[in-house]
């Protein structure tokens, strides 16, 4: 039988309980399920929650449910969360879901899987078609998961699309990997509808993702719909490409695609009409299908099954390096399967091309061609040569500490591009702003701050398994942050202004978040200028305070916008200081944190609203009497306090130990700063410690017997 825990809370053992409390959720309310191993469960979650209160559907403790066997999850109603599960070493049956977003009250809506995994779940034949996750219904959402292992027919995440309504699903932050080569069609890890409905659009976003040795098939993501949006996703080590096969309109943006010279990674396989390919990055690729960016050829009056035409798209902007095959190919399976059209009025426009494979340019194009501003070197153009909109120069590169090749300072792209797309163009793959003339590449050389990079399985995923959101300065009492931690900058309005990082002094971490140049925004008359995004987590419910350090210069640079809600675009004025004096403001609402909102992504957004303020640190807390001293303190680093707890002590020591050896940015034990965790680091923890006159330094044996005597008095303890 199902017990109460709170009054808004549910503890529930199996897919009954489940069923059987159903009938009385109202909005807020949250179905908790008991830890430890769910097998055959067919659990249904279904009801209507809200906006502010979704029903949500949780384990005790985040990845505390391992559901395996036959178990799966339908999701139907709206506004429902579930998050924080494990599906692992379970199978299903021909045709069925891991997760499906339908159910008893038919498709969802406004719904979302969050913060779990689904890893090797796989039935004894390869052969054996299920989906693991499909979205149904509209505005739906998959985020922060990890998907890992799947060997069989079928795809990972598919949109499922009956009928030419839009769908405005979002797929993001989320980690795919491994997923083994299949024996022919059907084995995507992400699909947006069929050919059945692809003249129609989606509106779905696919953004943030990566994609680790996913080589499941030809086609990585399937574009079969209109209007989608491919973003920002990092591809590595794949054999297979981001597919646009069927539908019309897609834009294609700031992807990495890093082959690493995997046999059969690809980049970009454009078919269709008005489709757009900017800002890419594409680096150490086989070239599968002939190019890093591959043109199909087209079938006369092509059936929606078949390949239609590539008309109008734009290709511009795109950085492609050290290709196994031609940069981009423009008559991919020219003569077979009845394809017999060439791609027509195509706009090659801006991109810097630089690899050893001959030649650079294949295939013949069609009429109705433009080419512009663009920059190869290395090889032959191929059949390019003699294009007047190439210029052939050494792009003069420089390779940077995260393997991608950008513009040095005397590189011939700088300042050579075009503008004729500078509407869509107004920033480069790193989020920097492109000013003036643009560039020619991927990249705008630029001194502003890198707001965007290629993912990996660190930056992404569930927090609960080790690929964690960005959650920086998050504990059981809240969020301490600097301002220049922020997970993403965006600029809603498309004019190329960002808050940028900039170095101050008198600054708690030495760098503040500044406001652009510019008139002030008036909401809601006007579009939001430029908004910065913290992802954070709680591990406590409760009420929490918001505390924000900033300063403006005059009253013309004196405010912000802050949110009413975590999710939400910032619309409450904030007034900081005027002159040039930085102070804690206390902003004027509470956010309310459920147990629902306990261990799940949330976002906290903080918005521009008048020039050059700067912002310099955010706390949010449940603690809501909290001084400026007592603000000022949480930003204070105590050298050789590993662990962040305010003490120098052997808990310190035992973290150094642990991470010894361990290369990376931002390591908790580096105590020197020089990216590993050496001795070093511990000679720095040692002389803090001798210094804090706590106790002597101890020796390794020291620690070891100190261990010892700990645990024996912990047993000792419970059997008293």
């Amino acid at each position: 039988m199902t017990t109460p825990t709170r009054a808004a809370d549910v503890l529930v053992t199996s897919a009954s309980e489940i069923a059987a409390a159903l009938g009385s959720l109202q909005p807020g309310d949250t179905l908790v399920m008991r830890d430890g191993v769910w097998t055959n469960q067919s659990i249904a979650l279904a009801g209507i929650g809200t906006s502010v209160a979704p029903i949500t559907l949780r384990p005790e403790t985040p990845g505390g449910v391992k559901l395996t066997g036959s178990s799966k999850l339908t999701i139907s109603g709206d506004w429902l969360v579930v998050e924080g599960l494990r599906f692992e070493d379970g199978a299903l049956n021909e045709n069925e879901h891991i997760v499906r977003f339908q159910g008893a009250l038919g498709e969802a809506t406004n719904s979302r899987f969050t913060n779990s995994t689904i890893i090797n779940y796989n039935p004894a034949s390869t052969s054996t078609r299920y989906f693991w996750v499909s979205l149904e219904g509209n505005s739906n959402r998959v985020d922060h998961n990890y998907f890992s292992g799947q060997n069989h027919s079928g795809v990972t995440v598919s949109v499922v699309r009956d009928s030419n309504e839009a769908d405005y699903h979002r797929i993001d932050n989320n980690y795919f990997a491994d997923r083994l080569p299949g024996n022919g069609n059907g084995f995507e890890t992400i699909r947006i509808g069929t050919s059945d409905f692809s003249i129609s659009d989606s509106y779905t976003t696919v953004e943030n993702n990566v994609f680790e040795r996913v080589d499941g098939e030809i086609e990585i993501v399937s574009n079969k719909s209109g209007s989608n949006t491919m973003r920002y996703n990092t591809f590595r080590a794949s054999s297979g490409t981001l597919t646009l096969r069927h539908g019309n309109d897609a834009t294609v943006e700031g992807n990495f695609f890093l082959g690493q010279g995997k046999s059969g990674s690809g980049g970009v396989r454009v078919i269709g009409e008005r489709q757009t390919i900017i800002n890419n990055y594409f680096q150490g690729l086989d070239g599968r299908a002939g190019g890093a960016i591959s043109l199909s050829a087209g079938v006369p009056n092509s059936q929606v099954f078949e390949y239609v035409q590539v008309r109008d798209a734009l290709i511009a902007n795109n950085t492609i390096v050290d290709v196994n095959a031609a940069a981009i190919t423009f008559d991919d399976g020219l003569g077979s399967s009845g394809r017999t059209l060439l791609p027509e009025n195509v706009t090659i426009a801006n991109n810097l091309i630089w690899s050893t494979q001959d030649p650079l340019f294949e295939g013949a194009q069609g009429t109705g061609w433009t080419w512009q501003n663009n920059l190869a070197f290395g090889q032959s153009l191929g059949s390019a040569a003699g294009q007047s909109g190439i210029v052939v120069a050494d792009p003069q590169l420089t390779i940077g500490p995260d393997g991608l090749w950008r513009l040095s300072p005397t590189s011939p792209a700088i300042d050579a591009g075009t503008n004729a797309h500078s509407s869509i163009l107004t920033t480069d793959f790193d989020g920097q702003a492109r000013i003036g003339l643009p560039d020619i590449g991927a990249d705008e050389l630029s001194i502003a701050a890198i707001v965007r990079k290629p993912l990996s399985a660190s930056d992404v995923g569930p927090a609960w398994l080790g690929a964690a959101v960005p959650t920086v300065g998050c504990g059981p009492t809240g969020c301490v942050l600097q301002a220049e931690a922020f997970s993403s900058i965006l600029d809603p309005d498309a004019d190329g202004a960002f808050w940028t990082v900039e170095p101050v002094g008198t600054a708690l971490g030495g760098q503040v978040l500044k406001a652009p140049a510019g008139d002030r925004i008036d909401l809601p008359a006007e579009t939001h200028d430029t908004i910065a995004t913290y992802d954070v987590m709680f591990e406590t419910a409760g009420v929490y305070t918001a505390y924000l350090r900033a300063r403006g210069f005059s009253g013309s640079s004196d405010s912000l916008y802050t949110p009413a809600a975590f999710d939400t675009d910032p619309s409450t004025v904030e007034t900081v200081t005027n002159d040039g004096t930085f102070r804690w403001e206390t902003l004027p609402v509470t956010f309310a944190i459920g147990a629902a909102h306990v261990g799940m992504p949330l976002e906290f957004r903080l918005a521009m609203r008048e020039q050059l303020l700067e912002i310099d640190a955010l706390v949010i807390t449940l603690d809501p009497t909290l001084t400026a001293t007592q603000l000022d303190a949480l930003f204070t680093v105590v050298p050789g306090d590993y662990n962040a707890d305010g003490l120098v002590d052997v808990a310190d020591y035992t973290l150094w130990r642990d991470t010894l050896g361990q290369v990376g940015v931002g390591l908790p034990a580096d105590g020197d700063g020089s990216g590993v965790v050496d001795d070093r680091d511990r000679l720095y923890w040692a002389l803090a410690y001798a210094g804090a006159g706590s106790a002597a330094i101890p020796e390794p044996a020291a620690l070891w017997l100190v261990s010892v005597v700990t645990l024996c008095g912990t047993v000792l303890r419970q059997r008293a």
